[in-house]
């Protein structure tokens, strides 16, 4: 890898940490959509771009996630056994759902772009015409009887719903879940937005190592793959494009303070809708 790619890949995770920092979204919308344009860039073939690219961006989830879980779970805004409880059931998703992405010949690049595109303008869409109902909310029963007794007092085929769906999109998209996550936790479990993305952060650390595990044990001997990569897991690029992140969601989290949260929104949902239409438009044009 020469110097020039070393010092993008630094640049581009300080950048989508930054907004990652700035918009409270989780890390996988945006390092999937980089990395496939980076891959694509250095050579990749199209028989395993999808999968290397789903791999390395729940690579970069899980280092971006863990730093994120931390952080909240020191300022109480994650309720544990939620995010085991879902994080276990997602589990058995996840390793189903990749073994079959990876040993399907169909799950290509053009359909990997189909899915993320989706997903990308689902989530741009909703942060567009969400309300402000979405970023506030107060303690629910359910919120204080699980705080009081340091347990859920959901019922287990509620949590494994959750879990199941995060664990089928994960894999398939190499996001780490929150999609699907903060609003079930928000809507379903009746938790306030802060404390549903809080334990979503949890659940994403337990999905994205599973996933991240899975895509390197299934992808172990494959062809087409960068030198550095173990498995479906170009490690060496994620962790120069997830390291900087960090740092970049510290400045962004600061900037949040200070910017409009209505400007917040569009400016996410503009980006979401930009880069979905573009994967759209590759698909049409080849």
């Amino acid at each position: 890898m020469d110097p020039a790619q070393i010092v993008l890949l630094v640049g581009l995770g300080l950048a989508a940490g930054g907004v990652a920092g700035l918009l409270g979204i989780g890390g996988g919308s945006l390092f999937g959509p980089l990395l496939l344009f980076y891959f694509s860039a250095i050579g990749v073939g199209d028989a395993a771009i999808a999968k290397l690219t789903v791999g390395s961006s729940l690579f970069c989830t899980f280092v971006v996630g863990s730093a994120s879980a931390y952080y909240r779970y020191r300022a109480g805004s994650i309720l544990p056994r939620v995010s085991w409880c879902v994080g276990a059931c997602a589990a058995v998703a996840i390793v189903a759902t990749t073994q079959l992405v990876t040993t399907q010949p169909w799950y290509d690049r053009t359909l990997f772009q189909i899915v993320l595109g989706t997903l990308l303008a689902v989530v741009g869409a909703r942060m567009a015409w969400s309300g402000s109902s979405d970023a506030v909310g107060e303690a629910s029963p359910n919120e204080n009887a699980a705080s009081a007794s340091g347990g859920p007092p959901y019922s287990w085929p509620l949590l494994a719903g959750v879990g199941t769906g995060a664990g089928i999109i994960s894999p398939a998209a190499g996001v780490g879940g929150g999609v699907v996550l903060v609003p079930a936790y928000h809507r379903l479990l009746r938790l306030p937005i802060n404390r549903a993305s809080g334990t979503s952060s949890g659940t994403i650390v337990l999905i994205s190592l599973v996933g991240v595990v899975s895509y390197a044990v299934s992808g172990w001997g494959a062809s087409g793959l960068p030198g550095a990569a173990v498995g479906y897991v170009d490690v060496v690029r994620a962790a120069l494009l997830a390291g900087p992140s960090i740092l970049g969601a510290r400045g962004g989290v600061w900037a949040a303070h200070r910017v409009p949260d209505r400007l917040l929104r569009w400016g996410f949902a503009t980006y979401a809708l930009v880069v979905a239409g573009s994967m759209f438009y590759d698909v049409w044009a080849g």
